[in-house]
């Protein structure tokens, strides 16, 4: 370990012992960095000790708020006699665009109006310094104010200690920001990958619910035909002997005719659920919409909902592909009954014709709870839902949006909350190539 020479009476340096004068160990001055200021000569130690530990319990998780709320209880309780602020400028996107004033007032102090200076907080005080926090957006600032202390950066321990604060702020800010945006994602992935497998367990119940259908089409078609035997044989016999012969041939009817339509629908269903074929055809559009009334007629019953049909009589077909337009309507006719009013719930389906343009226009209008405002432009966003964690998966309006796009047509909705909401749904007509 090298001895550092020695210094004599006189101040210059000595020679250590053994050692030639024109051996004399070199200074290193140069490589030493210039101190910042003197802090432990200004600021008293006690002061520091407190800034030190209301720095680590800043709560940076919390978001940038909380962390400057944080520091400005910190700075007035270690600072008692002074007024401490802070004007805070939320980062693009946090939700405000107004500056966030935090105020500090010591005890027995009582805000008054005077003074018009707009860098200010504390204008009836008579010294205030503003110190710019570093690394934050522009226009953040720590305030310290006193009318005692002429708060001169030279001498005044609090000027210093604001000023430290104000750095250490910037970096806090910084991390609680980037602290934000990690836990922002987690929470994403974490809705995502519940929502992926929602909508994994409806699919697997979708195929299942396909099955069972499936299954019940033999029965079905065995009602019917043995029906439809007795129904020819009752007729057969001629008129009928007594009045029991001939209300028990309308039973057979009825039986028929339910039998009938439950087969219908279970075959429809199966058809809907088997991979739609990719190529655009001419397709009935009423037939289309008939169905998907038919496949949603539970959940309009469930939701007490009438469905009026106003249908253009020029509107003949459209291009594209029967299943996944009745997907389209199935998913709007479903989001119209979740948003069903209370009383005299009521979906009505418009059709019209462009001429001109050669498309047809569909309007799925009701008059339920409508749309937000704010969730107007998000609708249409996969995962995005107002049904709370357990209901929906965030994906209808999503996918009806895409099945519309890749038929080169258009959506969108107008909606005023309380008032209902009302689809737009444009498709090009069928034309003969």
């Amino acid at each position: 370990m090298r001895k550092v020479p020695a210094r004599g009476m006189s101040g210059e340096r000595q020679a250590a012992p053994g050692v030639r004068e024109s051996q004399t160990v070199p200074s290193r001055e140069h490589e030493i960095s210039e101190p910042h200021a003197r802090i432990p000569d200004v600021v008293p130690a006690s002061w520091l000790d407190r800034f030190l530990v209301a720095l680590v319990d800043l709560p940076l998780a919390s978001g940038e708020r909380a962390v400057v709320e944080a520091m400005v209880d910190a700075l007035s309780s270690i600072l008692p006699g002074y007024a401490v602020a802070a004007c805070f400028a939320p980062e693009p996107g946090a939700g405000r665009r107004e500056q966030l004033v935090v105020k500090r007032l010591p005890e027995g102090c009582v805000e008054t109006l005077g003074g018009m200076d707009p860098t200010r907080v504390f204008p009836w005080m008579a010294q205030e310094h503003v110190a710019a926090v570093k690394g934050s957006t522009a226009g953040s600032t720590l305030h310290v104010a006193s009318d005692e202390d002429p708060l001169d950066r030279e001498g005044s321990p609090a000027v210093h200690l604001v000023d430290r604060a104000a750095d250490a702020l910037g970096r806090a800010l910084a991390h609680s920001r980037q602290l934000g945006l990690v836990s922002g994602a987690q929470r994403d992935a974490r809705v995502f990958e519940e929502r992926m497998i929602q909508a994994d367990k409806l699919a697997t119940f979708g195929q299942i619910a396909a099955g069972v259908v499936h299954e019940l089409n033999n029965p079905l078609t065995s009602i019917v035909a043995y029906s439809d035997y007795l129904i020819r044989k009752a007729v057969a016999r001629g008129p009928a002997a007594s009045p029991e012969d001939g209300d028990d041939v309308e039973r057979l009817r009825r039986i028929s005719e339910s039998a009938n339509r439950m087969l219908r629908f279970t075959r429809d269903l199966v058809h809907y659920a088997r991979p739609s074929g990719s190529v655009a055809g001419p397709v009935v559009l009423h037939g289309v919409i008939d169905q998907a009334v038919a496949f949603c007629e539970h959940v309009l019953a469930a939701a007490s909902m009438r469905v009026e049909k106003r249908y253009g009589p020029d509107v003949m077909a459209v291009r594209g592909v029967g299943e996944q337009l009745v997907q389209v309507f199935v998913n709007l006719l479903t989001n119209s009954c979740q948003a069903a009013a209370a009383d005299g719930a009521l979906v009505v389906v418009t059709t019209s014709l462009d001429v001109a343009e050669r498309r047809v226009t569909i309007q799925v209008e009701d008059n339920g709870s409508g749309i937000k405002p704010e969730h107007a432009g998000e609708v249409f966003a996969p995962f995005f839902t107002t049904k709370g964690d357990h209901h929906g998966t965030g994906l209808g309006l999503s996918i009806v949006k895409s099945i519309v796009e890749s038929h080169e047509g258009d959506i969108r909705v107008v909606s005023e909350p309380g008032r209902g909401a009302c689809f737009f749904v444009d498709l090009p007509a069928w034309q003969r190539g």
